[in-house]
């Protein structure tokens, strides 16, 4: 290297742009980093080092925040709805063990060695032949002739490999074929689009795009690229047959957002009312996928299985094959999954059955205002006790009685209380964190995801032992070794200590705050009781509803608490002087 030229870790990337900025003259910054994509393919062939290292994050202790995401930009950490509200979790399928996520300033994110992730014991290739060979061969007569495919995904989960399979098959079978493949950006889970035409001879194509409304089969791989107006643009209602996976994976703005909205059902009607609502199909191809074969990435070939049994492929089965074996990549996993894909088309219910207990249970109906109360002042009760549980459930019967009498069947005041004067109440001390590690329900988390000798570490920034950051002043997390279990055993056996005299965690400014947010929300409720009509019902659940946006831990939570005082104030003046807001036609 030329005098001066210094090698520096990425972590440093903040720092050296402040060094350069105070260079006098020229100066040059190299980033020089393996794309993550890239390092996936490589590592499929085995050209490139794949640490035996997992990242999995205990939902139970998540708060949702999204600094992991602002830490990473990544899109493989993925939004997790509970009852308890929007968690995160890792997608193990499209993870690029890039571990950046773990620096988010969370003690939820725990990295495991020995892991293998799990797959459905129900799905063994004898069973599965055995499945697949008493199907009756699809009648494919009504995809001859022209016919054109419009496959449409997201980069980094095989949608070109798709299209490359397809072509093949109809070359193996002598057929004309052209396919076009648009990868946008080409960014892990930037949009992707592969136009794919079939006819019986070459010179029958004339064009490589599929002109509007010219698509024969939709192949969705990703609901949000299959609802993009430039899929739209290609359907034609009653003659597009449309076969998309009902997975939605989130989009880039999750990683700036965590209350980004998805739109799962709007996008699902676009789609019907695209190709029309008699032609539209929508499976769990990920789920399915991930739960049989262990890895999300089978489930473009499962789509490719299900349509091809739906008769909406212009080639044969035979043909598909040999294009999956010319491939020469995964060729095993690849025929398996056309197979589960082909059996789900005919028989879905018994490839689910195959699929537990890998696959993740169904979201289910909303809560009931009962239901919430119940399931939160059990969870009180095992945080603290009983006492503490009734006067969480004692204070929302208090405000459920107040807005039946004056809100005048308004409704939502009740569970916005019972939601959000939980989470107050459930803050995540040392303590809490230590009892959500040594229960049962993390060791079955883990267990439910993955095979082997699992062997933990944990990344937590202890309060009286954590270290700060010179720049930042901020705490600073670092890696502890399985001794931490019984450690978290040991201080979830302390949980009576909590707010009281010998509570020494609880004298920090972080814990005080904790604390004192919980009168301070009851008092700003009961304020709103007593003023509470039909006029401010709304408002009143706006301002009920602030302590959802206080997520995180340390200076995270400490900034989202900020602003949600802020906003409170705001929202206190417009409710204590209605006349002085401006109307809507002001």
């Amino acid at each position: 290297w030329a005098p001066g030229v210094t090698v520096r870790h990425r972590d440093e990337m903040e720092r050296v742009q402040k060094e350069l900025r105070r260079t006098d003259g020229c100066s040059v910054l190299i980033y020089d980093q393996t794309c993550a994509a890239e390092k996936r393919r490589r590592r499929k062939r085995g050209t490139f080092p794949d640490p035996d290292r997992r990242a999995f994050i205990n939902e139970a202790v998540c708060e949702g925040c999204g600094d992991c995401s602002v830490e990473s930009n990544c899109v493989s950490v993925e939004p997790l709805e509970t009852p308890l509200g929007r968690k995160r979790q890792i997608n193990q399928s499209a993870c690029n063990k890039d571990f950046s996520c773990i620096r988010g300033f969370c003690p939820s994110f725990v990295t495991i060695s020995g892991a293998v992730p799990r797959k459905a014991q129900a799905a063994n290739a004898d069973a599965l032949d055995a499945a697949v060979s008493g199907l009756p061969d699809p009648d494919i007569s009504s995809a001859q002739g022209g016919y054109n495919i419009l496959v449409t995904g997201i980069g980094g989960t095989g949608v070109i490999t798709v299209g490359a399979l397809l072509g093949m098959a109809a070359h193996v079978e002598g057929k004309g074929v052209t396919v076009l493949d648009f990868t946008g950006i080409a960014q892990k889970n930037g949009a992707v689009m592969s136009h794919i035409r079939v006819a019986p001879k070459p010179e029958d194509l004339h064009a490589v795009r599929i002109a509007a409304g010219g698509a024969d089969l939709l192949l969705g791989a990703d609901m949000v690229a299959a609802a993009a107006p430039d899929a739209l643009r290609k359907y034609s209602r009653g003659g597009t047959q449309a076969i998309v996976n009902s997975h939605l994976a989130p989009t880039a703005d999750f990683t700036l957002n965590p209350d980004t909205d998805f739109h799962g059902e709007e996008l699902r009607n676009l789609i019907r009312e695209g190709a029309g609502d008699n032609r539209t199909e929508f499976v769990d191809a990920t789920g399915l996928a991930t739960a049989l074969m262990g890895d999300a990435i089978a489930a473009n070939l499962f789509l490719l299985g299900h349509a091809y049994q739906r008769g909406a492929l212009p080639v044969g089965g035979e043909a598909i094959d040999k294009a999956i074996e010319l491939n020469g990549v995964a060729v095993a996993m690849n025929r398996r999954a056309f197979a589960l894909g082909r059996l789900a088309a005919e028989d879905l219910d018994q490839v689910t059955k195959m699929a537990q207990p890998a696959m993740p249970e169904p979201a289910k109906a909303a809560e009931t205002l009962d239901e919430m109360i119940a399931r939160r002042a059990a969870y009180l009760t095992e945080y603290q006790d009983a006492d503490y549980a009734a006067q969480y459930t004692a204070f929302v019967r208090q405000v459920e009685t107040a807005e039946q009498n004056k809100g005048k069947g308004m409704t939502g005041l009740g569970e916005a209380v019972a939601q959000n004067l939980f989470k107050l109440m459930a803050y995540k001390d040392e303590y809490e964190v230590a009892r959500l590690y040594s229960g049962e329900a993390f060791e079955n988390a883990l267990r439910q995801q993955f095979d082997g000798a699992l062997r933990l570490k944990f990344h937590l920034a202890p309060p009286l032992l954590a270290r700060r950051d010179p720049d930042s002043g901020h705490l600073i997390k670092r890696e502890y070794g399985p001794w931490v279990m019984t450690a978290f055993k040991l201080l979830a056996k302390m949980k009576g200590l909590r707010g009281g005299t010998w509570d020494i965690f609880g004298r920090t400014e972080e814990r005080r705050a904790e604390r004192a947010a919980i009168p301070a929300y009851r008092g700003v409720l009961e304020e709103l009781l007593a003023g509470l009509t039909p006029d401010n019902h709304a408002l009143a659940k706006e301002i009920a509803n602030l302590p959802a946006k206080i997520r995180g831990f340390g200076h995270i939570k400490e900034r989202s608490q900020k602003a949600a005082a802020a906003e409170q104030i705001q929202l206190l003046e417009a409710w204590r002087n209605p006349q002085s807001q401006p109307t809507a036609a002001e």
